[in-house]
Formats: structure tokens, sequence, C-alpha cells
């Protein structure tokens, strides 16, 4: 099905034609339906015996469409009170924001209100491969206290935890630079 989660129910147009491409708001006759996660979330209840009040794993890559698809979540998957979501993994590009209307102070309070749903956020970083281009170790340099320690290593992977206090500097230096980069959120 052509359709999409986002903040609002609202239709989409394609700008691009391959992974490059992106939808982009603010077509009223694109061919692609968007909704928010707590409408789709609502009307698979009422059809089916789907619970979304305890889900196990959340993955999310949307193409700097992150935080409007979080804001659309916040009846649902996100409500106040409710920490019964396993694990989620989220691809974060803030160099993308624009592409839904999102200005880089709501993108960094939606992450600090999804960090407020589970125990631990962590920040993957690729130490080789073609991942490490577009979010390189040098990232946490700077942002980090001096000789922060990864959480967790492994061969081509670092996961770096991350504080509150750690979200609006590394959004801005991966706004910056352009990265995009995965975190990991877990309960």
């Amino acid at each position: 099905y052509p359709i999409g989660l986002g903040e609002n129910n609202a239709r989409f147009g394609m700008q691009g034609a391959d992974y490059t491409g992106f939808l982009k708001q603010g077509t009223t006759d694109g061919p692609i339906q968007g909704l928010a996660f707590d409408c789709f979330a609502y009307h698979m209840m009422q059809a089916t015996s789907l619970d979304f009040t305890n889900v196990a794993f959340v993955k999310l890559d949307v193409e700097g469409f992150e935080i409007a698809v979080l804001k659309g979540a916040q009846n649902s998957l996100f409500r106040p009170g409710n920490s019964k979501i396993g694990g989620m993994l989220m691809e974060v590009g803030p160099g993308r924001w624009n592409r839904a209307s999102v200005d880089f102070a709501t993108g960094v309070e939606q992450m600090k209100k999804l960090a407020d749903h589970f125990k631990t956020s962590y920040i993957l970083i690729k130490t080789m491969g073609s991942y490490a281009k577009t979010c390189p170790t040098s990232l946490v340099e700077g942002v980090f206290p001096h000789g922060k320690k990864p959480s967790s290593e492994m061969e081509t992977l670092q996961m770096f935890t991350v504080d509150m206090n750690d979200f609006e500097p590394l959004l801005a230096r991966m706004k910056e630079k352009d990265y995009d980069c995965n975190f990991f959120f877990k309960n």
C-alpha cells in the first residue's frame, strides 16, 4: 500500500526517483497517503486484535521524517507512562528534518521525549565500512566528556551511552557535518 507515517494525515509527493529521493510535505494531490501512527494504530486495533501497548521492537528509518513519525505516535506508542516498548533502533539525520518541516529545536525536544520512554539510549558508531563515513568515530570527539569510553565495543561497532544533556550537542554536530547515525533505545 502507498502509505507513509508522519505527524498528520495528509497526501505526500515524491521528490526523486531512487534511494536519494524523499517524500515532501505540502502537496495535496500526492500519490502517497500519509497517516499519523496514532490514527493507524487506532484503526488497526478496531479491525484486529493488535495491541500496541506491549511492543517488543520498533525499527524506524524514514529519511528525515523520524521526528514527524514520533510526534504522530505520541498517543499510541509513546503516550505518557507507556514504557512497554522493549527496544527501538532509529536512523537520525538532523540535516534532513526540513523535509518534514521540523526545525532543529523541535527535533532535539522530540529525541529527549523519546529517550524518556527508555531506560538507556545509545548512539551506534560504525568503525569500518561505508557507514563509518556517515557516522564516524570523530563525531563523539568534543561532544562527550574527554575520555568517555564506549558502553559496548565490537569489531566494527561502538555503542556510546547518550545522556539527556548529550542530545543537543550531539545532534548539532551531526547536523553541521551532515551525518546520519543510528540510535538504539532499550528498556
